[in-house]
């Protein structure tokens, strides 16, 4: 990218967090001028410029294939909360790879940008149906974890890609790989990991072990190919047999 390039970039960084940090609700917007771009913005996203402590997005592994996006390289009508102020219909993706979040908005001429946001101060955000938590579990350094619950049990999902050299590839030197998941359960008021059917099984009693092989056995999952839908779908049938069971 040229330095004026950069220079423009730092600039209207820096234009924007010198506006402060004021309410998410801001009081009616008077207009400053059509061609303000410090005006379009506080009209779009109010005067909270929280949003806008990032960096100007570009894609920098030209030479890689796939995408280090989760669950897809494209943007969902999501929210994001930070610093426990939560900002809806925006629009955003996430990077599984890096662990960051990017942001598409548009300038005062309408045309689209991206940006990525800094994470450091992200609490939560939703993307479409799947929503993140950023959390420390078990001691670890805090991450972004997908969670859902279904009575009595809550999942935690830390979703990461990884890059590998590609072999015999003339176009590509470097892949990603598919998202895998880090996995945590909240059973019987403990949180516990496990990356495998016989760790998943042995959470629970005997009773329920025996379904849960059942199900396995049924629906051929493995935790290494199972995606949201899937672990979600699991966590239902065990949350329906644990209430069937305590019924009699």
């Amino acid at each position: 990218m040229p330095p004026s390039l950069h220079r423009w970039f730092f600039l209207l960084f820096l234009s924007f967090n010198l506006s402060g940090h004021l309410s998410a609700q801001p009081p009616k917007y008077q207009d400053s001028g059509k061609d303000s771009l410090s005006g379009y913005i506080q009209m779009k996203y109010g005067l909270d410029q929280e949003l806008y402590n990032g960096f100007q997005y570009y894609k920098r592994y030209v030479n890689y294939k796939g995408d280090p996006f989760f669950p897809e390289d494209v943007f969902y009508d999501g929210s994001i909360t930070i610093r426990g102020i939560e900002y809806d219909y925006v629009r955003l993706k996430y990077n599984s790879y890096s662990q960051f979040l990017v942001l598409e908005y548009t300038d005062f001429k309408g045309r689209y940008n991206q940006m990525r946001l800094s994470s450091i101060h992200i609490d939560s955000f939703q993307l479409g149906d799947y929503g993140f938590q950023k959390l420390s579990l078990l001691g670890e350094e805090p991450l972004f974890y997908q969670v859902f619950s279904a009575g009595t049990l809550t999942c935690y999902i830390h979703w990461a890609k990884d890059i590998h050299a590609t072999s015999d590839d003339l176009q590509y030197s470097y892949e990603y790989t598919k998202a895998l998941g880090n996995y945590y359960v909240s059973y019987g008021e403990e949180v516990r990991t496990f990356n495998n059917r016989k760790s998943f099984i042995s959470l629970f009693p005997d009773p329920v072990q025996g379904e849960i092989k059942k199900y396995f056995r049924s629906h051929s999952l493995s935790f290494r190919e199972a995606g949201p839908g899937d672990i979600q779908k699991l966590i239902e049938y065990v949350s329906q047999v644990e209430e069937t069971l305590s019924e009699h």
